[in-house]
């Protein structure tokens, strides 16, 4: 018997598949248990935890002298991370102004792929639950930077309201 190595596509698509179940199950968990608000804080600590120093020192700095700059900035960066787990061809980007940008996840790849596991874990949650997670995520560790953030699901997706205040 030969075994052979994975290919890296198929790693990236079970790692998904592994992260996706991993983040249904612990928002059914949490529901069940009745503490998703909880759950919410401490994944915002987490991820406050992780932005880097620099970066965000920069950005404070930058935003009262080059307030738009500073800004389209730390959207490219954040668009930029996106791609970790979405494809850019699916996200469409709108910079209304220097301090308003929309962007739309159009045909979200992720929506499926959650019904699916959701399905077959049979899990007590619906794939656009946890959709709803990243906005609450991400508006709590916007605040810190001045920056309101909207979201709101759509049929295929999601559309996203990100102003600097």
């Amino acid at each position: 018997m030969t075994i052979k190595e994975m290919p890296l596509e198929e790693k990236y698509e079970k790692l998904l598949d592994n992260y996706l179940l991993i983040r249904a199950t612990l928002l059914a968990l949490h529901k069940e248990q009745g503490s998703v608000d909880k759950y919410i804080e401490s994944l915002t600590r987490t991820q406050k935890n992780m932005v880097p120093t620099l970066p965000a020192t920069a950005y404070k700095l930058l935003k009262p002298i080059a307030r738009g700059t500073a800004f389209s900035k730390f959207m490219d960066k954040q668009i930029y991370e996106m791609q970790v787990d979405m494809p850019l061809s699916n996200i469409e980007v709108n910079r209304v102004s220097d301090g308003e940008v929309t962007y739309r996840i159009k045909d979200c790849p992720h929506l499926k792929r959650k019904a699916e596991l959701i399905k077959k874990a049979r899990l007590n949650v619906d794939p656009k639950e946890m959709c709803e997670i990243e906005p609450k995520v991400m508006s709590g560790m916007a605040k810190d930077f001045g920056i309101d953030v909207a979201f709101r699901t759509e049929e295929n997706g999601c559309f996203w309201t990100v102003k600097l205040k």
